[in-house]
C-alpha cells in the first residue's frame, strides 16, 4: 500500500501589466514513516509529482468564447516530513528518487551528501520533553551548540550503533549533523526567467536559519 496524503495550494499573488495572474504553488506531504519501507516512500514520490503536476495542469474554467491568459508562476514550493534522510545508507533509494531532479534541495550537494552546515530535525524521543528544548527559545540555543545537537537530535545510525537504541548521553560515532527528514524544496522550471529568483547563499546564512526555523517548527509543534 502507498497510499500519500498530498496538500496542494496555488496562491493568487497578483496580476501582471498584461492582466496575466501572478501564481505560486504550495504543496505539503507527510511520508510513510515505517524503516525499511523505500519501496513505498519511492512510490508515494511517484504520486507526489503525478499529482501536483496534475493540480498545476487544471484550470479555473472560463466563460464560453472567453480567453484566459496563461498563468505566470513566481514560484512552486514542495516540503514536509518526508520520513528519510540524505545521509543514511538505509535511504540510498530515497535519496535517488527523480524529485530531487524536479526539484532543488538547497541543503544537499547531492546523493548521500548534504552541505556541511545543514541541521537534522528530528528530536531523540528520549529528550523531546526535556526543559532544555521545552521552548522555541531553547530549543535554537541547543540546535547553535554542537554538543547540544550530539545530545538531542537523532543520527544516521553507524556500525556501532543500533537503530532503536536511544542516543541520549551515549559517546559513539555520529555521522552528519543529524537526520534531516524534514525539507523544503524548490523548481526553476516554469518560472519567469525575467523576475528575481533568491538563491540560498552560504555568505548570507539564509539557508541556516531557514534549517533552524523549520526545526523549531517542526519539534515545538510536536511539544505541544
Amino acid at each position: 500500500m502507498a497510499l500519500c496524503c498530498v496538500l496542494s495550494l496555488q496562491v493568487h499573488v497578483g496580476t501582471s501589466h498584461q492582466e496575466q495572474r501572478v501564481v505560486g504553488y504550495l504543496t505539503c506531504t507527510h511520508l510513510h514513516a515505517i524503516e525499511g519501507d523505500s519501496s513505498v516512500r519511492c512510490k508515494q514520490l511517484d504520486l507526489l509529482l503525478q499529482w501536483e503536476a496534475e493540480f498545476r495542469q487544471s484550470s479555473p474554467q472560463s466563460p464560453e468564447g472567453e480567453k484566459v491568459l496563461e498563468d505566470l508562476v513566481a514560484f512552486d514550493v514542495i516540503l514536509g516530513d518526508l520520513n528519510f534522510d540524505n545521509c543514511s545508507s538505509e535511504d540510498k533509494l530515497e535519496q535517488q528518487h527523480t524529485l530531487f531532479t524536479q526539484y532543488k534541495d538547497p541543503c544537499r550537494l547531492g546523493p548521500g551528501e548534504d552541505k556541511p552546515w545543514a541541521l537534522g530535525t528530528l528530536l531523540d524521543p528520549s529528550g523531546l520533553y526535556d526543559d532544555d528544548v521545552s521552548s522555541p527559545e531553547s530549543l535554537q540555543k541547543v540546535m547553535e551548540n554542537e554538543e547540544g545537537r550530539k545530545e538531542y537530535l537523532v543520527f544516521p545510525p553507524s556500525k556501532n550503533q543500533c537503530p532503536a537504541s536511544s542516543q541520549k548521553g551515549r559517546k559513539i560515532p555520529l555521522k552528519g549533523n543529524g537526520r534531516r527528514i524534514d525539507y523544503i524544496l524548490y523548481s526553476d522550471e516554469g518560472i519567469q526567467q525575467d523576475w528575481k529568483l533568491v538563491r540560498l547563499e552560504r555568505d548570507n546564512s539564509i539557508d541556516e536559519k531557514m534549517m533552524r526555523s523549520l526545526l523549531l517548527i517542526r519539534n515545538f509543534t510536536v511539544l505541544l
